[in-house]
């Protein structure tokens, strides 16, 4: 079947990686294979530490577990390795209030997954570079996280060897008839498929006429302590990768202002310190800002007709949701399988 996937993220290429190994013909139509916020993301895998419930944390949590899989089968393709942290991620809480809610929650909705509590002298004794500030933590074993640049190598090499085209254009309208896209009409041509997929993220708006907007977000690369885990908090999330540890990340109404702000960065870094002291060190290697597609509830946003599929608005949990993401579109075209999350995270949840 030829395929025409509109928008090159991680949620994109994801799909065009698996449609394409699977032996369809794919074509990748992007206004540019760097934009959006797949490039600066932090990677977290953590439906867990991000407090998720309901059928967002079955979502979260069945895309967590096709990971080391979906790893497998990149880096097979790819050649390329791909860094990925399972040493768990510890959420710290500091106060007695937020502590005992978040037990709460993990109580009630965490009984699949396996968790420590951490608390005053132990949580010191466990985390000797932490600061007084956190009272408490709670680690989530099952979680961890990717390397966001290196998964999109991965995947841009793996689509080049399965002889996935990537064409840099903007598609600004699509042609339908019946329930069908007939044409997918961009700046420079118009492309014709068999079967579509609309992955645009940030930019879906115009196109899709969707509730999904930029969320500006700044994220730090620095070089410094030795950390094993990602530290989790509600002032900063610090998380290593191979050579380099991430500080992230702002949250901006600021539309796509691609601009690093003073203010952004200082915010960053004085969230991190409070958790961290021996960060204040740290050399500040790059400052990057990327564009999650958010929605109004902050959940992702699926539609399908006769030859198509929406997934956008994947927001904050991008690199998270790509391989399930993915499977959803693969399973429909291979086998007529229409998963229920295509019905849980509707588009039409909005216009009701």
């Amino acid at each position: 079947m030829n395929i025409l996937i509109i928008g090159s993220g991680v949620i994109g290429l994801s799909t065009a990686f698996e449609l394409a190994l699977a032996g369809h013909s794919v074509k990748v139509v992007t206004r540019n294979y760097e934009e959006g916020s797949s490039w600066v993301a932090g990677g977290m895998l953590a439906p867990y530490s991000e407090g998720l419930t309901g059928d967002l944390l079955r979502f979260s949590v069945e895309s967590l577990r096709l990971y080391p899989e979906f790893l497998d089968r990149l880096q097979e393709i790819s050649r390329l390795r791909i860094y990925f942290n399972r040493n768990g991620i510890l959420r710290l809480f500091l106060s007695e209030e937020e502590y005992e809610e978040a037990k709460k929650l993990a109580a009630k909705n965490y009984k699949d997954t396996e968790f420590e509590e951490l608390y005053g002298e132990e949580l010191r004794k466990r985390e000797p570079l932490l600061s007084g500030e956190p009272i408490a933590g709670l680690l989530f074993k099952e979680e961890g996280d990717v390397d966001a640049e290196k998964l999109m190598d991965a995947l841009l090499f793996a689509c080049e060897n399965l002889r996935v085209k990537i064409q840099v254009d903007e598609v600004v309208s699509l042609e339908k008839r019946n329930g069908r896209i007939e044409i997918a009409k961009g700046l420079k041509e118009n492309y014709v498929a068999d079967f579509y997929v609309l992955t645009t993220g940030a930019w879906s708006k115009p196109l899709l006429d969707l509730p999904v907007y930029p969320v500006k977000g700044q994220i730090l690369k620095v070089k410094g302590s030795e950390l094993d885990k990602v530290y989790y908090s509600n002032i900063s999330y610090i998380i290593p990768k191979e050579n380099f540890i991430l500080i992230g990340a702002t949250s901006e109404d600021a539309g796509f202002d691609s601009r690093p702000t003073v203010g952004g960065v200082r915010s960053l870094l004085e969230g991190a310190v409070r958790i961290i002291p021996s960060l204040s060190e740290a050399e500040l290697l790059s400052v990057k800002v990327g564009f999650r597609p958010g929605t109004p509830d902050d959940m992702p946003i699926f539609d399908t007709g006769e030859n198509y599929v929406v997934s956008v608005g994947h927001y904050r949990n991008g690199i998270l949701w790509a391989p399930i993401s993915a499977k959803m579109v693969l399973d429909l075209v291979e086998k007529g399988d229409r998963s229920p999350y295509f019905d849980t995270f509707n588009a039409g949840r909005f216009s009701e």
